[in-house]
């Protein structure tokens, strides 16, 4: 691995760019991107179709409630539970990738085989931090209780997935985002070891990369997040459309709620996962002159080698 010759320059760029460089990035490495994104959502997709199933019997939700006479309603809930289901769920499913795109950078493209290594052997420190800390497994929960009783209850879905699990999910993200990078490509330890003083534990790591760019990073994921559900919302209606022009069926079918909405939705994930590591790149720029330091490093390896 050299480190200063990478497919992607190692340069600061602004918001805008770096939403343009992703496209390229996602057409550049596209067919491993989906293989890797594939074998990390299914799990997830499977788990959800199963939980999620008795939210789409609108019909009947709409028989047993008292209060609630309109199946929109219910329809409604179903898609907003699904959105905030697989944008929770999608750092963990998806830090195969950031693993693969973090590697390529280097003109270093893992194989599938070496990613799934790389994931099994910190699969303790993402399931702690991503699946607990950070709620993409917490966020089962609530659904679980829903797949029991999927009549509307304001005090579990309200009060428990809204506020306690999008809320914090949110706030986490937005102000310190990078933990998939921080476990995977620079590997720090969850905890603190005596034998190793010289690595820096997740905690620590985590605040120094984040603490004086707390803000910009809370802005450009509000502004990402907001063009991730826009996107979601064009690509949505777009296949409506098709679907109508192709079968003359003008509505949003079950087919739309239970395969194409969640396909839609996994996709933007991935490409939300690919602006976050081009934002990380940006802010060890920006914080810590990464472009200066691999030259230094590379300069210092190609010393080694022509020592030996």
């Amino acid at each position: 691995m050299q480190l200063d010759k990478t497919a992607i320059e190692i340069a600061q760029r602004s918001g805008v760019e770096m939403v343009d460089l992703s496209f390229i990035v996602m057409r550049r490495y596209w067919r491993s991107i989906a293989i890797i994104a594939i074998l990390g959502i299914v799990p997830f997709a499977i788990a959800d179709f199963i939980l999620l199933w008795p939210l789409t019997r609108y019909e009947s939700l709409v028989m047993t409630s008292r209060d609630i006479t309109d199946a929109s309603f219910f329809h409604l809930r179903y898609l907003s539970i699904v959105t905030a289901l697989i944008l929770i769920q999608a750092p963990l499913a998806l830090c195969g990738v950031t693993y693969f795109i973090g590697q390529a950078v280097f003109i270093e493209r893992p194989s599938v085989r070496q990613v799934m290594s790389c994931i099994w052997s910190r699969c303790g420190a993402m399931v702690l931090i991503l699946g607990i800390l950070r709620m993409s497994l917490v966020a089962f929960i609530p659904v679980v209780l829903m797949f029991g009783d999927p009549s509307f209850r304001p005090e579990v879905e309200i009060t428990f997935y809204l506020f306690c699990l999008c809320g914090m999910v949110v706030l986490m993200r937005g102000f310190r985002p990078f933990s998939s990078e921080i476990l995977l490509l620079e590997r720090c330890p969850v905890f603190s070891s005596k034998k190793r003083p010289d690595q820096l534990a997740y905690s620590k790591r985590s605040r120094w990369l984040h603490s004086s760019l707390s803000m910009e990073l809370f802005g450009m994921h509000i502004g990402v997040a907001l063009v991730e559900l826009l996107t979601v919302y064009s690509m949505s209606m777009g296949l409506v459309f098709l679907i109508g022009v192709l079968t003359g069926i003008w509505r949003w079918g079950l087919w739309m709620d239970l395969f194409f909405f969640p396909l839609i939705l996994w996709g933007v994930a991935t490409w939300g996962t690919v602006i976050r590591f081009l934002t990380y790149m940006n802010a060890r720029i920006l914080t810590e002159g990464w472009e200066i330091e691999l030259r230094l490093k590379a300069e210092a390896q190609r010393l080694e080698e022509f020592a030996k």
